[in-house]
């Protein structure tokens, strides 16, 4: 947790008095905790609140310029005023702080703007709350000083992230959308810990309890505190899932620092590239735009897609080119480039895998892309470029069309099989019925709208379409059977 070393260097140390109180933190929701009796004594007069951005993304996939403005407990709180360039950004240091008169149980007010530079300056969607200007588009939340939680707009337990909020969450669209990611932690020895709960929970004052593990259950305090369980009672986290996301709660703290939560869909892609076959040529990778594409059409439905091209620390490997790969030197790959030659490693079964290749053998012609194993998917980037052409004539361009390929080969892995317009030859061509029958099945999954089509269908239509968003299996990892 340097980020709040880095707080703690900045900001003037504040002398807390002893105090005891008793309460009990149990797994539970804010309104629950709430109700808990709370006895104090010699409470101190000030605490440092903190608000952590930690990532930013459009989701009109917008290079824009955009600046933050945050109020904690009424009043304007950011650390210093400063505008951001890009599509999705990551940030290393806390976005605001102030030193609040506290009280216990005390909720302040915090609200977080994301406003686009202008000539005139306009207000972002970053809320799932409707309405005009800026009370529909920014975020409120009530922070609880003493257990350090909060509510309102975001909250825990929250099916799109606790610490995570969408302008997708409010159903429309077009609104200058963005999704963040952030924190709201007091500032104290190096983890979230507030210090009533370590008096509550017979803790060390100066210790950074952060990556601790006191009770033994396999996750550090700072991951448990956070989420709602109790860092001193060991929980079977190895069989905890309650998002259904196939993630158990080590899986997700495993990866909590590329931003999961264990109550909100996460969905983990490792992808690999391959070399050109000449130096001057370019490498067979995945545009950026075709990654964006793809997060979005998940952001819809409440399912955040991470994708390691290199920025997780497995993905990105360039593999040597090769002319046409089959089936067998795919298997070969995959043992090589994603489970490193390790029986165990702790990827298989948290991570799906893509190799982006030249080109595939499949029966015996070219393809775009195929699932080559449970978990894996390849797709053939020359084909994509030797045909590109055509798909410009169909109202397409290549940042689509691999976005599309790579969502339908994608849909193969999370079970998307049983249905007859999925994969269905005579659904490629208008002289045959079944493009016409099948019209109606507005996926990817279908022929005639893969390389178009970034998104799988609602099944809206009653026949002859399918809701691909209610068949989608996030779990079928945990099935033991193919590992």
């Amino acid at each position: 947790m340097k980020k709040k070393v880095v707080v703690a260097l900045i900001i003037t140390t504040l002398i807390i008095p002893s105090m005891v109180f008793d309460f009990k933190k149990e797994n539970t929701g804010f309104e629950e905790r709430e109700k808990l009796q709370f006895i104090t004594v010699d409470e101190p007069d000030e605490v440092t609140v903190v608000v952590d951005i930690f990532r930013v993304r459009s989701l009109e996939m917008k290079n824009q310029t955009f600046f933050f403005k945050i109020f904690i407990d009424g009043k304007n709180s950011m650390w210093w005023n400063q505008t951001f360039d890009g599509m999705d950004l990551y940030f290393e240091w806390p976005m605001a702080y102030r030193v609040v008169n506290y009280e216990s149980k005390k909720e302040i007010p915090i609200q977080i703007e994301l406003w686009k530079k202008g000539v005139i300056n306009k207000p972002c969607d970053i809320s799932g709350k409707k309405g005009n200007y800026i009370y529909g588009k920014s975020i409120t939340i009530f922070y609880n000083l003493t257990i350090g939680e909060w509510y309102g707009d975001d909250y825990l337990k929250d099916s799109n992230g606790y610490g995570h909020c969408s302008g997708y969450e409010d159903g429309k669209y077009g609104e200058d959308d963005y999704e963040i990611w952030f924190d709201v932690y007091e500032w104290g020895d190096g983890d979230r810990l507030t210090y009533w709960e370590k008096i509550e929970y017979g803790l060390n004052m100066s210790i950074d309890y952060s990556k601790i593990d006191l009770d033994g259950d396999g996750i550090p305090c700072d991951w448990e505190d956070k989420y709602g369980y109790n860092p001193l009672m060991a929980e079977d986290h190895k069989h905890i899932d309650l998002d259904e996301d196939g993630l158990d709660n080590v899986e997700e703290w495993e990866t909590s620092s590329w931003l999961s939560d264990p109550f909100a869909k996460d969905i983990f892609i490792e992808v690999d590239f391959m070399k050109a076959k000449y130096p001057w040529q370019k490498d067979y990778t995945f545009p950026k735009e075709s990654q964006e594409m793809i997060c979005n059409a998940f952001a819809k439905h409440n399912i955040t897609i991470h994708f390691d091209d290199g920025s997780m620390g497995g993905g990105g490997d360039l593999i040597p080119y090769d002319s046409k790969t089959y089936g067998d030197e795919l298997i070969a790959m995959r043992e090589k480039y994603f489970l490193n030659g390790e029986l165990n490693n702790w990827r298989e079964g948290v991570f799906h895998y893509a190799i982006m290749c030249a080109q595939m053998a499949w029966y015996g012609r070219p393809a775009g892309g195929r699932m080559f194993y449970v978990d894996s998917h390849c797709i053939g980037v020359q084909y994509v470029r030797n045909w590109v052409w055509s798909f410009y004539l169909q109202g397409s361009d290549y940042i689509t069309a691999m976005a599309s390929v790579f969502m339908h080969e994608l849909g193969h892995t999370l079970g998307l099989f049983a249905f007859d317009g999925i994969d269905n030859e005579k659904t490629r061509f208008p002289w045959n019925k079944e493009y016409w029958l099948y019209g109606a099945y507005k996926s990817c999954m279908n022929y005639r709208y893969v390389y178009k089509l970034v998104d799988y269908s609602n099944g809206d239509d009653e026949e002859y379409d399918q809701n691909d968003w209610a068949v989608i299996n996030l779990r079928r990892f945990d099935e033991g059977w193919w590992r």
